[in-house]
């Protein structure tokens, strides 16, 4: 810089001393005209001067090199061109004057020819006193710089002026930095050079480790962020978040289901080979019947605020995860602020609490878990709406029917669910005689709807039937069987066929109760002989029948006076009768539930008169003794067919485990269905309306 600079000086001192010899000729030359007195004898020296210009054009390009503005063809305004361009006050020659430079020569005198030369004048005061900068500037584009906002170049920011190349901060911008305020430029500098700092200790600290293998005792986490006791209004802020209240209740779960899962039995004796053991050792706890036909409580359940005065309305076990099962309940009378309606799904892991609880603004008569949708709960209200729940969402069903326009406007006291997993629908009836068909997605409207009339009134007052249950066999959706409150069991179908129009089958009843039907069950069916055509039915008469359903395809064979079925077999019993059901694997093996509080297991193969087992739910500390006993629902575990569920008017709900002789599949055979079979056949064959009472 300092050689550039002497030669700049060295050159503006020789143009100076150039321009003050010309001076010095046109003065000697002016000294000589006068002293002469004529101009015949003077003559110009245009050579010279013609020499003088190019020597002065060539220190001129000399001393600013390729920078010298006139030497670009484009001037100023070329795209070319640098951006430190002449200025605008500097004008090319034939800008100045229209013709050539020189002064006009007197006539006679010799010119000699001139070649033209196109010069730009510059002015003497612009000069370089320092070479441009070495750095090519860089021009970018992207969508993001069109907006109204000045464009600010990728100069580096200054919060990085103190880290070198080799630290590169990801994520750090240019132009967002320029625009923050020095105050905030210099807290983000402190803050990295906090964080270099810390890193810095932590890479020290690691390798001290990995040489000396001893961890120093450097500043942990407590220095850095140190901990401090929030206050009342904090606490109650966190404890109140829902974030907080999910975290805490879904984690309390999981410890709870951990602890009350079974310990390895350390006194297993493999010698018995499955065998079972003596009646001495099985007698611990709550238990009934004896050997194979045994029957052991082995939960109750009961939430202090959702279960208390409340009674069950309707048990279900899932499908899909064994250990969960549902409980419908009615409304508290003494908690008027509470929902009237409830659905508790408790875990047979988790005693003291239900997995889900949700609500509802009526009484829920009824709630069946979706075999097609393991999350969906279905359920039917005193109001006469048909809600489902989700256990994805909250307590609030997700869909609900409404209760104005198509639908139903009485109680619900049965639903189901029919179909396949790609085409399903929900049926429900009310005791106003109305069956509607839903479908899962839409709850505006039924899909379809039957209005059940009594073929059995005269045709000028016909009268709704009152449907109280209904069930539909596992191998037709489209026939079903409700139980009216009158004590017929009428078959009905969903669509017209061959034979019988839609609604209630006018050519055929099973009659046999006189008191209002309770229940009515379909047999699984699920063997090498079909026993699909079997029934059982409970009522408030104090009995049990066995009914055989005859086909819908053969119902229309039947003359006018065969239209009255009696019961196979008439189980009569001590007290009313409220719910029974088939086991889902045996296929002799039934459970019913009565007003006295007593769970009885029948086996029809082995006993016709009495069951093979008995047993009545432990009662609670603070339970009530009038009433409480009564039980109002039974529900089989659908899978293994070793577990059953009971619950009545006090709130309890009570898991049972059956023995092998009552349920699991591992017993099963081949004669357990035929002996069904012959049972059935020599018990028809008595008479057409003959029953068997035992």
């Amino acid at each position: 810089m300092q050689q550039r600079r002497e030669e700049i000086i060295a050159k503006t001192a020789k143009l100076a001393e150039l321009k003050r010899q010309r001076e010095l000729r046109a003065n000697q030359a002016n000294a000589t005209r006068q002293s002469l007195g004529g101009a015949a004898d003077f003559k110009l020296p245009t050579a010279s001067r013609a020499d003088s210009r190019r020597q002065i054009e060539t220190i001129i390009n000399d001393l600013l090199g390729e920078s010298r503005p006139g030497s670009v063809s484009g001037g100023a305004g070329s795209p070319g061109g640098p951006r430190s361009s002449r200025p605008s006050s500097v004008l090319s020659a034939d800008q100045l004057s229209n013709g050539p430079s020189e002064a006009p020569l007197p006539p006679g005198t010799p010119v000699a020819p001139v070649q033209p030369i196109s010069l730009s004048t510059v002015p003497l005061t612009t000069v370089y006193e320092c070479p441009p900068s070495p750095v090519k500037e860089v021009f970018s584009y992207s969508k993001g710089v069109q907006t109204t906002e000045e464009w600010t170049g990728p100069s580096r920011p200054r919060a990085q002026s103190g880290v070198s190349d080799g630290d590169d901060i990801p994520g750090t911008t240019a132009t967002p930095s320029k625009r923050m305020s020095r105050r905030e430029r210099d807290r983000e500098e402190e803050l990295r050079q906090k964080i270099r700092s810390e890193v810095e200790e932590e890479l020290k600290a690691a390798k001290e480790f990995v040489t000396d293998g001893v961890m120093a005792a450097g500043p942990s986490a407590s220095t850095n962020y140190p901990s401090r006791d929030l206050t009342a209004e904090e606490l109650d802020a966190v404890y109140q978040s829902d974030d907080f209240v999910d975290f805490l209740e879904k984690s309390t779960k999981v410890i709870e289901r951990a602890f009350d899962q079974e310990t390895y039995d350390i006194l297993t004796d493999y010698a018995l080979q499955g065998q079972d053991v003596d009646d001495e050792d099985e007698e611990t706890g709550n238990t009934g019947g004896r050997g194979k036909h045994r029957i052991k409580e082995v939960a109750q359940f009961f939430d202090d605020r959702w279960s208390k005065k409340r009674m069950i309305s309707g048990i279900d076990f899932s499908p899909k995860f064994s250990e969960l099962l549902l409980a419908s309940y009615t409304k508290n009378p003494t908690a008027p602020h509470e929902p009237d309606g409830l659905v508790q799904v408790w875990n047979t892991h988790m005693h003291d609490r239900p997995e889900y609880v949700f609500t509802a603004q009526s009484d829920i008569l009824t709630a069946k878990f979706s075999p097609y949708h393991p999350n969906l709960i279905v359920g039917g209200s005193y109001s006469g709406q048909v809600l489902l729940w989700d256990t994805r969402a909250k307590a609030a069903p997700v869909q609900k029917t409404p209760l104005t326009g198509y639908g139903h406007a009485h109680p619900i006291y049965s639903v189901d669910i029919v179909g396949t997993q790609n085409a399903n629908n929900i049926i429900s009836c009310s005791t106003d005689g109305v069956v509607c068909g839903w479908s899962m997605d839409v709850f505006a409207q039924p899909q379809e709807l039957l209005e059940l009339k009594n073929p059995t009134q005269a045709k000028v007052a016909v009268e709704d039937v009152s449907p109280t249950c209904l069930s539909f066999p596992q191998t037709d959706p489209t026939f079903f069987l409700v139980g009216s409150e009158e004590g017929t069991i009428f078959p009905c179908h969903r669509y017209d066929r061959a034979g019988a129009k839609a609604g209630v089958d006018k050519k055929i009843a099973y009659k046999g109760h006189t008191a209002p039907v309770m229940s009515v069950d379909f047999h699984p069916a699920k063997g090498p002989v079909d026993l699909g055509d079997l029934v059982i039915s409970s009522s408030l008469d104090w009995s049990v029948k066995l009914w055989k359903v005859r086909a819908p395809a053969a119902t229309s064979t039947v003359g006018t006076g065969d239209g009255n079925i009696s019961p196979l077999i008439d189980f009569v019993r001590e007290d009313v009768v409220y719910d029974a059901r088939w086991s889902p694997v045996k296929p002799s093996v039934f459970a019913l539930v009565d007003g006295a509080g007593w769970l009885e297991l029948w086996d029809i193969a082995v006993e016709t008169e009495e069951p093979v087992s008995r047993i009545t739910p432990s009662t609670r500390q603070d339970g009530r003794t009038m009433l409480s006993k009564s039980l109002n629902k039974v529900a089989w575990e659908p899978n293994d067919g070793k577990r059953l569920a009971t619950g009545g008017i006090d709130g309890s709900l009570t898991v049972f485990e059956v023995a092998g002789g009552l349920g699991g599949k591992e017993g099963l055979k081949h004669e357990d269905w035929t002996n069904v079979k012959k049972l059935v056949n020599r018990v028809d064959a008595v008479g057409l309306n003959g029953a068997m009472v035992v």
